[in-house]
C-alpha cells in the first residue's frame, strides 16, 4: 500500500492546537485534505509539530476512526502504512495527562479545564517535541493505564 499523494487532494481545513485521544497538544497542527472517490470522500490528516511532519492518517469522511496511519521515521522518511489510528500513549503526573508519546516523540499536553474559545489566539508556548525515552514499548504509569490511548 502506498501513502496518499496530497497533490491529488484539496485542503479542507487547518486546525492549530489539535487534540489526540482527547488531549490538546499546543503547537500540534492538523491539515486536513479531501477528494471525491465515487460516492465517497477520501480524507487525509497531516499532523505537524514545530514545523516537522509527524504522522498522517487517512480513510473516508464519516468513519469513526482512521483506516491507516504512517509515522515519520527518525531519518525523515515515512514509515509503512499501519492499520488504524496512530499509536498514542499518555504520560501522567499525579493523575493529570502532561504529555503524549507518538512514535519517537514526546509532545507536551495542555490541561483543558473548559472548551476552547472559537477564534481565540493561542497563548501557550511549549518547547519543541523531544525524543521519547524508552519509546512506545514502555507502558504508561498505572494512573493512566485505563485510558492509555491505544
Amino acid at each position: 500500500m502506498l501513502l496518499p499523494d496530497l497533490s491529488e487532494y484539496r485542503v479542507h481545513k487547518v486546525i492549530d492546537d489539535v487534540d489526540l485521544d482527547g488531549t490538546v497538544v499546543p503547537g500540534l497542527r492538523g491539515a486536513f485534505y479531501r477528494r471525491p472517490e465515487g460516492s465517497l470522500t477520501s480524507t487525509v490528516g497531516l499532523y505537524s509539530y514545530a514545523g516537522v511532519e509527524l504522522f498522517m492518517a487517512w480513510g473516508y469522511v464519516g468513519e469513526a476512526h482512521c483506516r491507516y496511519t504512517a509515522l515519520r521515521e527518525a531519518d525523515g522518511s515515512w514509515g509503512p502504512p499501519l492499520s488504524g489510528c496512530p499509536p498514542v500513549s499518555k504520560v501522567c503526573d499525579g493523575g493529570l495527562v502532561t504529555a503524549l508519546t507518538l512514535g519517537g516523540y514526546v509532545l507536551p499536553a495542555a490541561p483543558m479545564t473548559s472548551p476552547p474559545s472559537v477564534g481565540a489566539p493561542a497563548t501557550v508556548r511549549v518547547p519543541a517535541a523531544r525524543p521519547a525515552v524508552g519509546g512506545l514499548g514502555v507502558p504508561p504509569p498505572a494512573a493512566c493505564a485505563a485510558d492509555s490511548g491505544s
